[in-house]
């Protein structure tokens, strides 16, 4: 389980979303890029889920009050048997696919939690999981079929 995050319950909005984002910089040496504005921010992240995985450019967002976004840039997701994983919330304005790495109704994540130690892990888990599926056509990670969206 996550640990709960530093920042939480007696900080006001705008100083728990600076905290969740300094936390991610300071967590990663691996940031391409990041950037926050206003009441959200968007860090671009490499990922190299294990030793023997290829490298994943991911945009991970935020917007307080909102749940954290992990959308995969880069490489493209590959079919198996001309079937792409369906563990995707669709894809984003550019075409990339949003990651489902948790289910958003089950209470999984929280604003109370740290995105560097809960989120951004369970990101890495899912790129895992998505190689071993395109070797072996099975999922190995926690499923729910017919999950609400992201933006719930």
């Amino acid at each position: 389980m996550a640990r709960k995050f530093p920042c939480s319950k007696k900080f006001n909005p705008a100083v728990k979303l600076l905290c969740q984002y300094l936390e991610i910089k300071k967590t990663y040496s691996n940031i391409e890029s990041a950037e926050l504005i206003k009441d959200n921010f968007v860090v671009t992240m490499s990922i190299t889920p294990s030793e023997n995985s290829q490298t994943y450019k991911v945009e991970i967002s935020y917007r307080y009050g909102y749940k954290p976004k992990a959308v995969l840039l880069s490489p493209e997701l590959e079919q198996r048997n001309g079937q792409y994983p369906h563990h995707t919330y669709g894809r984003d304005k550019d075409g990339n696919a949003i990651l489902c790495v948790y289910c958003p109704y089950m209470n999984e994540w929280n604003g109370d939690m740290s995105i560097a130690t809960s989120f951004i892990p369970w990101v890495s888990t899912w790129l895992n999981t998505y190689e071993y599926w395109l070797i072996t056509g099975e999922w190995h990670y926690d499923e729910i079929v017919g999950h609400g969206d992201i933006s719930e």
